[in-house]
């Protein structure tokens, strides 16, 4: 019976063997196959970003604003290079300007940074200046109080892919909830309304290497704001914040056109509201979002058990 049970289990476990050893097989042949799956795209055609350089502007400011989880300051090198590259950019400026967010509304709140890249074509007709906006500096430090679940006291109890799911869900999943509050989404808001203002009437020259200033619309701004061409990517939460953003940003033109607004506010509004900026959204959870901010407006009236 023992020599039968021995030979019953090894036969067992080499068929294990031999079953992960085809799998991983038919994976990597599979990885080297052609693949011929349809892209399919519907919709009405555009130019896209090239298309912004058959006009006679041949400046494009471009501003990225992330989505869920810590980002760091050079998170979107990778996508600056793969679109260079789509766009014939090979030119790169040596260095990224930096400049440190400030608010006076929030003069005290750190509302993350703005890095600024110089990128040209080797003719250097076509210029586009690339803005990547992070923000996540304002949602860390509520984050932080998740930090005891994961640290040494709790992480050695878990497998390692737990532990790592468990990182990643600290990471992510608060975000959205940081920012349906209200103090913690006008911070983030106004973070993205001073990196837009960052954009607006400044060539690469004018922008300094390093700053923390406060950033303010003047003439030269309005001046150059009807020859302009903006375009925002924007991906998962980054989606909300930038469509928020720019509701924002005409609610106070609204506000401003009420009154009575300088010459210098009346063009910058006129000029304004005659922009049309592409937005182009990545992985965003849109629906998914406003279900969570409709369940948190009628959360006062319901009752919960646990």
């Amino acid at each position: 019976m023992k020599k039968l049970l021995l030979l019953s289990i090894s036969l067992i476990i080499s068929g294990c063997a031999s079953f992960g050893e085809g799998v991983t097989t038919a994976f990597l042949n599979k990885q080297k196959e052609k693949d011929l799956r349809e892209c399919r795209v519907d919709g009405k055609s555009f130019g896209g970003m090239q298309g912004n350089y058959d006009g006679s502007n041949n400046l494009l400011k471009v501003l990225m604003v992330h989505g869920v989880g810590t980002h760091i300051p050079g998170y979107s090198t990778q996508f600056q290079e793969k679109l260079a590259a789509e766009l014939g950019l090979d030119e790169m400026s040596s260095h990224y300007k930096e400049i440190k967010l400030v608010n006076k509304e929030y003069p005290d709140q750190d509302l993350g940074v703005l890095r600024v890249r110089r990128l040209l074509d080797q003719e250097q007709d076509e210029e586009m200046l690339f803005y990547e906006l992070t923000w996540s500096s304002i949602t860390n430090p509520q984050k932080e109080k998740l930090a005891y679940d994961t640290s040494g006291e709790y992480s050695f109890r878990r497998a390692e892919v737990n532990q790592m799911l468990k990182v990643f869900s600290n990471d992510t999943s608060p975000d959205p909830m940081i920012y349906l509050g209200k103090h913690s989404q006008d911070v983030i808001l106004a973070s993205f309304r001073t990196a837009f203002c960052w954009m607006m009437g400044r060539d690469w020259d004018a922008l300094p290497n390093e700053s923390q200033e406060l950033c303010t619309v003047g003439q030269t701004a309005v001046e150059h704001l009807p020859d302009e061409d903006f375009a925002i990517i924007s991906h998962s939460l980054g989606s909300r914040i930038v469509m928020d953003g720019m509701k924002s940003m005409a609610s106070r033109v609204s506000k401003a056109q009420e009154g009575e607004p300088t010459s210098t506010e009346a063009a910058f509004i006129t000029d304004f509201q005659k922009k049309r900026t592409p937005f182009y959204l990545m992985s965003n959870q849109l629906p998914l979002l406003d279900e969570a901010a409709i369940a948190e407006k009628n959360s006062a009236s319901l009752k919960f058990k646990v």
